[in-house]
């Protein structure tokens, strides 16, 4: 949407007068009308390099409230930017915010230095260790850094050769990302922060013909800071491609990053290339490496014109990709159907089983029980399981602010009775190998035995700050059918792992308490 359509669109002049407020001199008085009017004229002022680029440099890095940083960042750059048309529902896009957050604390538990690197060995390895180490200290003693601090810092990344992604898994790393103690910032925080962007001219806020609210970067705006942040391409387009032909191949990757100052490449499997091309080099750069002749060969294929020097060529072929989306399938996740079937897999009845033909051989069952677990937290309860290496893991791990919540599936025959005795010392060890603190430890079974709730309270007392939860499969997925039914309001949002923090069998009043 082009500037004058939006502004046309903004319906109420309370948020004329917000829009308005960024270099609208007279906006307090002035009528509706006159609002649009004087917007309009002044668009060249919206629409200036250099006064969006001094705006952009406020919002993101000398604002002095640290949540009005962080989340305009997260806003302009990684949610809008990101979309086609620059453009969201209000509601869709608090959602994507709080989801992006979730998912950085979740990255952030599946990444050291070392996966970041790629080789303890590189130089980048060493620029990571330092930036760590710098990037402590500004936090130290604090819950939040100035903006000289934070200044400082992207002056360090820039000589580091240092990503904002690498920055915020560090960061989160230390549990002072998206707020201290890796708390997520709430839809109603979002919500104040998107006002703000509008008041400074960076985002205006409309309504279609239903009244739906729709938050929008004007199409000549978003060029301008896309422009100023260096960003060439939507990441999925970016991801399209990487994914051409004369692309893809391990031995073009590592060209484009080598011929881009990276190097120790030799470790890197080909998704992991890719990441870092996205996340270090712009397209123009990684394009540089083709011949004029291949750079025509492929604005061929692709049915874009071919004329032109290189640099057209490849100005034209990042735009056709920029407006790529890539395509969700329609097949179904094969682990709804483990799901469906979640009560009948904890009591492992094989007959049922076969005869749905879900299962071949018993071990499949208590591998299924496994897979449908993470789909249920997964779909139902909005909580994304975190990558373990190795195999003396339990069977679920889930990022719980700065700490996490394990889970582990004990499937039985009925009556199916599991005893905790004959599995807490395995639990055990799972926390105590931990990197985290797990105050939450869930227990997945058909059901308990009686003497099992006092010992997992036995444990919580020895134990301090771990509560051992005893859930049987029937009551956990009572819990996920009614939190992503269309009754809850909140489905949309992660489930509330703190309802589950008290030791012993699982208080089922809660289920009731939901919604």
């Amino acid at each position: 949407m082009k500037f004058d359509e939006a502004v046309d669109n903004i319906k109420n002049v309370t948020e004329l007068r917000r829009f308005a407020s960024a270099h609208v001199v007279d906006h307090s008085n002035l009528d509706e009308d006159k609002l649009r009017e004087a917007l309009k004229k002044v668009k060249p002022q919206y629409l200036h390099l250099e006064t969006v680029k001094n705006t952009v440099e406020k919002a993101f890095y000398e604002e002095k409230d640290l949540d009005r940083r962080v989340l305009s960042k997260i806003i302009i750059s990684n949610i809008l930017l990101e979309e086609v048309g620059f453009a969201l529902p209000s509601d869709i896009l608090e959602e994507k915010v709080v989801s992006f957050e979730k998912m950085m604390i979740d990255k952030s538990n599946e990444s050291d230095t070392y996966t970041l690197a790629g080789s303890r060995n590189s130089e980048h390895y060493s620029n990571l260790e330092l930036y760590k180490f710098v990037l402590g200290v500004a936090w130290e003693h604090r819950n939040t850094k100035s903006p000289d601090e934070a200044n400082l810092l992207r002056r360090l990344r820039k000589r580091l050769k240092i990503t904002e992604y690498e920055h915020r898994i560090l960061e989160t790393k230390l549990g002072k990302f998206p707020k201290s103690n890796n708390e997520l910032h709430t839809r109603s925080e979002v919500s104040r922060v998107r006002l703000y962007l509008q008041s400074m001219g960076l985002l205006v806020g409309i309504k279609d013909d239903n009244r739906n609210t729709f938050d929008i970067i004007p199409e000549e705006l978003a060029q301008i800071i896309r422009e100023i942040l260096g960003k060439e391409i939507r990441n999925e387009g970016y991801k399209l491609l990487l994914e051409r032909k004369e692309i893809r191949k391990k031995i073009v990757l590592q060209k484009i990053l080598s011929k881009n100052g990276y190097k120790d490449l030799s470790d890197d499997k080909v998704d992991s290339l890719k990441q870092k091309i996205i996340r270090r080099v712009s397209p123009s750069s990684a394009l540089e490496i083709f011949t004029n002749e291949q750079l025509y060969n492929m604005c061929s294929e692709l049915g874009i014109a071919v004329s032109g020097s290189k640099t057209e060529r490849i100005k034209r072929i990042i735009e056709y990709f920029d407006k790529m989306q890539i395509k969700t399938g329609d097949n179904k996740d094969p682990r709804a159907v483990y799901y469906e079937h979640f009560v009948e897999l904890a009591f492992r009845e094989r007959e049922l089983l076969r005869a749905k033909n879900l299962i071949e051989k018993d071990l499949q069952i208590e591998h299924y029980f496994e897979q449908a677990t993470q789909y249920l937290f997964e779909n139902k309860l909005n909580h994304n399981p975190l990558n373990q290496p190795g195999s003396n893991r339990p069977d679920g791990l889930i990022s719980f602010k700065d700490m996490y919540l394990m889970w582990d599936n004990k499937s039985k025959e009925k009556p199916g009775l599991v005893n905790l005795k004959d599995h807490i010392k395995q639990f055990d060890g799972y926390m105590n190998n931990s990197d985290k603190p797990v105050p939450i430890f869930l227990v997945i079974a058909p059901d308990f035995t009686p003497e099992s709730e006092l010992l997992a309270f036995t444990y919580s007392a020895e134990k301090i700050n771990r509560n051992i939860v005893l859930i049987t499969a029937a009551e956990l997925k009572a819990i996920s059918e009614k939190w992503s039914s269309k009754n809850n309001k909140h489905r949309d949002e992660p489930f509330p792992l703190g309802l589950f923090g008290n030791s012993g069998r699982f208080n089922k009043k809660i289920i009731d308490q939901l919604i």
